[in-house]
């Protein structure tokens, strides 16, 4: 049977992990580096595999583009300014494994939105106006976390995603999870989903 989504390769890369740690003023350790990731790796991908179709059925249902990959690298780092990067796929290790997963998905949501990208302009452009008063990145994640928002809601119990609010709405893109709880039944319509 043919696989419709991507299959997500954790994969370790000693100069991107040696370039990051240097990058967060970390003193990298090439051996205790390259064992934590790996069993992290086990960790993660264990955890992944139960929910990876799901989450990319859920994401291309609710964006309407298909994934373009069969595989999709993703490189799990020890330090890292932010928990995810979209591109290249990078993962900073967490030790709370739900925040991992739900950083994957959204950085997945980033991806599979940048397929169409005349769609997002035009979504971008209807949010501009909606909020003048935000700035673009704020404005780029209403609609990502938006996204984000309707497929944990498919996926997860209210527990799982009531902890990633509640981390989410502390950090940096608070202010985004913030307009899109509040704004939810109004984005609806303006992303006519």
């Amino acid at each position: 049977m043919k696989n419709l989504y991507p299959k997500i390769k954790f994969v370790y890369s000693l100069p991107y992990n040696r370039m990051l740690a240097e990058y967060e003023n970390e003193k990298f350790k090439e051996e205790k580096f390259f064992k934590e990731v790996k069993n992290y790796i086990k960790k993660i991908e264990s955890r992944w595999n139960k929910v990876s179709d799901s989450v990319c059925l859920a994401l291309q249902e609710i964006v309407k583009n298909k994934w373009r990959e069969k595989e999709i690298k993703c490189y799990v780092v020890k330090y890292c300014k932010y928990s995810g990067i979209s591109l290249p796929l990078t993962l900073r290790m967490e030790k709370d494994l739900d925040l991992a997963i739900e950083t994957l998905i959204h950085e997945l949501t980033h991806i599979i939105v940048s397929y169409n990208f005349k769609k997002y302009i035009e979504i971008k452009q209807k949010l501009e106006r909606r909020f003048p008063k935000e700035n673009s990145w704020v404005i780029r994640h209403i609609y990502i976390n938006f996204i984000e928002l309707q497929s944990l809601k498919k996926l997860f119990n209210q527990k799982f995603i009531d902890k990633i609010l509640k981390r989410n709405l502390s950090l940096k893109g608070g202010r985004a999870w913030k307009i899109v709880l509040r704004e939810e039944k109004n984005l609806k319509k303006i992303f006519e989903i």
